[in-house]
């Protein structure tokens, strides 16, 4: 089994290829649409935790920007008829974290919304997964529902691209957003109020 891949970038985007071995062997792997979206530059140095799928017409290496990502994309493929493609389309739509707060809640619409996944996909995806998401990677405040999605995802997106992990960059806005509902619907200062609390006793 191939647990990363640790190299130069050759090659970005969802089809990336990295160097390893000094350059002397290249690995192509398949990434969701947010997963290249965090790729460095080419010829910059990379880690990606990887899954390989095996099968009778090929074998197939997908990459992950964190392992995060790879653990959600793990339980995905655990459903009947959610396949590897399929799961890379749906963190291509939301991150780990949104798609485990879909699953626990029960958030079919939401569900829906993503590549690949209609009404029958979602309610099989809910009835599977529901109670085996794994606790750390929800929201553990129970009013964390009431965040607002698309400046929390952003800005979750943001942290995560400089360099945090997404389980920290989570805990820091929940944080905030207990200690500053003031910040709303602005992203920027979700991140300037995150990134505040990294320094501040206690954290």
């Amino acid at each position: 089994m191939i647990a990363f891949v640790d190299g130069v970038m050759v090659q970005a985007g969802r089809e990336a290829v990295v160097a390893v071995s000094g350059g002397a062997v290249g690995l192509d792997l398949l990434l969701s649409e947010r997963g290249a979206g965090q790729l460095p530059a080419i010829g910059e140095r990379v880690k990606l935790w990887t899954h390989l799928s095996v099968r009778e017409d090929g074998w197939t290496l997908f990459g992950f920007p964190s392992l995060d990502e790879r653990a959600m994309f793990r339980l995905l493929i655990t459903v009947t008829g959610i396949g590897p493609k399929v799961a890379l389309g749906m963190l291509s739509g939301a991150d780990p974290v949104m798609i485990a707060g879909y699953l626990r809640t029960g958030d079919e619409k939401a569900l829906t919304k993503l590549p690949g996944i209609g009404k029958k996909g979602a309610a099989r995806l809910v009835v599977e997964l529901g109670q085996r998401v794994p606790a750390d990677m929800v929201m553990t405040d129970e009013s964390a529902t009431s965040m607002p999605a698309g400046p929390l995802n952003e800005a979750l997106d943001v942290l995560v691209a400089m360099g945090l992990q997404a389980a920290q960059a989570e805990t820091l806005l929940q944080r905030v957003r207990d200690t500053q509902p003031e910040v709303a619907d602005d992203v920027n200062a979700w991140i300037r109020a995150a990134l505040g609390g990294m320094g501040a006793p206690g954290r």
